[in-house]
């Protein structure tokens, strides 16, 4: 059997508008093998940060081998670069803006660089507002095709990566932030397991505030509270999640990304 040549895409253009389409069928043109699988097109417009959250804790499952298009790309046209790097056996080819942070902090990097050789494009136009489908996709059936990246450029001597807010420990707890809300109206947060495992505290004894309002302490999952309840949890990602069972933690705690998150072992305790 063949070996399948997946290609996923990550974009904020959404569904309504033409532009997904025209990037798949381009890739369509330059690497007819290419199975295209979309991971999301509902980044919120320009959000880099989002996209970055959302490839990284897709990206992984991915078997080795699979390239991954990423166009959340509120610079296009201008002097950033687009990058193409070999992350943990997989392609990721996308603008340098920082969108690849999670992914550099999850995958070993064992390649990257500039794309600065155009001939794959083979004469081609290139439009300065959709470098998606005329630089991207072309560059996907460049590398289904088997060539080397190596070719395309040379590797950066810098590329930019998020500032990224950190939690940070408090007396008798951690402090942290909102950094995703999901379509469920969960509130994920960048906490880890790790970090709270730190505070050697039972977790059913810790307790958790969103924007100053009390949640709850931390438990095992949804449905571990009636429905309309709230409950903290570690979700699939390892990191401390807020939710309601079957109800938006989002809208009942005003969670939005930058919201501030605490995890104490006692109630009221002030930073340090």
């Amino acid at each position: 059997m063949a070996k399948r040549a997946w290609v996923t895409l990550t974009t904020d253009f959404g569904t309504s508008d033409p532009y997904v389409a025209a990037m798949k069928g381009n890739i369509l043109r330059h690497g007819p093998r290419a199975e295209i699988i979309d991971i999301t097109h509902d980044i919120p417009p320009h959000q880099i940060a989002q996209g970055a959250f959302v490839l990284a804790n897709a990206a992984p499952w991915f078997p080795a081998g699979t390239v991954h298009v990423v166009v959340v790309d509120p610079g296009v046209g201008t002097d950033r670069a687009i990058l193409v790097g070999q992350f943990g056996g997989q392609i990721f080819i996308f603008p340098d803006n920082g969108i690849i942070t999670f992914i550099q902090q999850t995958l070993p990097m064992e390649g990257l660089v500039s794309v600065k050789n155009l001939s794959f494009l083979k004469g081609a136009k290139v439009s300065n507002t959709f470098h998606g489908r005329d630089l991207m996709a072309p560059l996907a059936g460049y590398v289904l095709s088997g060539k080397s990246i190596a070719d395309l450029g040379m590797m950066p001597t810098r590329y930019k990566l998020l500032d990224l807010p950190q939690a940070y420990p408090l007396k008798g707890g951690l402090a942290g932030q909102v950094i995703y809300v999901d379509r469920f109206g969960n509130i994920v947060t960048n906490i880890t397991r790790e970090q709270v495992e730190s505070l050697r505290t039972p977790f059913d004894t810790l307790h958790v505030d969103c924007n100053g309002q009390h949640v709850s302490t931390i438990k095992g999952t949804y449905g571990f509270v009636d429905p309309g309840l709230p409950i903290s949890l570690f979700n699939s990602m390892d990191r401390l999640e807020i939710a309601i069972n079957q109800s938006r933690a989002c809208d009942v705690f005003h969670g939005e990304v930058g919201s501030e998150i605490r995890v104490y072992a006692k109630p009221f305790i002030e930073a340090s």
